[in-house]
């Protein structure tokens, strides 16, 4: 018959028995990761959320041809690239995107951007490019105000607002034309905002921004 252990003894032995348990556990862990390397060389972004690109608008588009190769092609055409690419004066820029410039082409009755008269097309960039900087950092409020943009005369009207209640999913975003703030023009709300290059604002657009009396 087995004696029972004092509680000297049970200590003892529990304390072995817990000194094997974390030696072969430390065995394991050395066996496990003995190739693996600690990470030194990872590189930290600390401006994730910093608007703020180093490159013209025209130099990021370039970056994003495969969303702007026909809004590229529709400035060539209109020859105003150089407002794109200098760094004089600061600009907004609405931005189409490909889907955008492919509803204004089949719009004016055409099948490829190099169809529409250069006239046109002109007509098109100057109506998104706006005179200034116009952000949601402060530059624009809730309500729609009137903006400047390079098409002059009546059909160059537009209204800005940004879009600044948390709660609300289109938080940040840019609005041109809110309903009812220009004539009958349509409301376009920017599918992304505040994208700042050395000259100016990019606002993203999937259609083309335009007044309707």
């Amino acid at each position: 018959m087995l004696k029972p252990r004092n509680n000297l003894q049970i200590r003892k032995v529990m304390f072995s028995h817990i000194i094997r348990s974390l030696s072969l556990f430390a065995a394991l862990v050395a066996v496990g990761c003995g190739d693996m390397k600690l990470q030194t060389d990872a590189d930290f972004d600390a401006s994730v959320l910093d608007p703020h690109i180093d490159m013209t608008a025209w130099e990021y588009f370039e970056t994003r041809s495969d969303i702007f190769s026909k809004f590229m092609a529709a400035i060539e055409l209109a020859d105003m690239k150089e407002y794109y690419t200098q760094t004089a004066h600061p600009y907004t820029f609405l931005a189409l995107t490909n889907t955008a410039v492919d509803g204004f082409v089949s719009g004016a009755g055409f099948s490829s951007v190099e169809e529409v008269p250069a006239e046109s097309l002109q007509s098109l960039i100057r109506y998104h490019i706006v005179d200034g900087v116009y952000s949601s950092y402060g530059d624009l409020p809730v309500e729609p105000i009137f903006v400047l943009t390079l098409l002059r005369g009546e059909e160059g009207l537009m209204t800005m607002l940004t879009r600044k209640n948390p709660w609300m999913a289109d938080a940040g975003k840019i609005v041109v034309n809110n309903t009812g703030s220009n004539g009958s023009s349509p409301m376009r709300l920017a599918v992304s905002s505040n994208i700042m290059p050395l000259n100016g604002v990019v606002h993203v657009f999937e259609s083309h921004c335009y007044y309707k009396k």
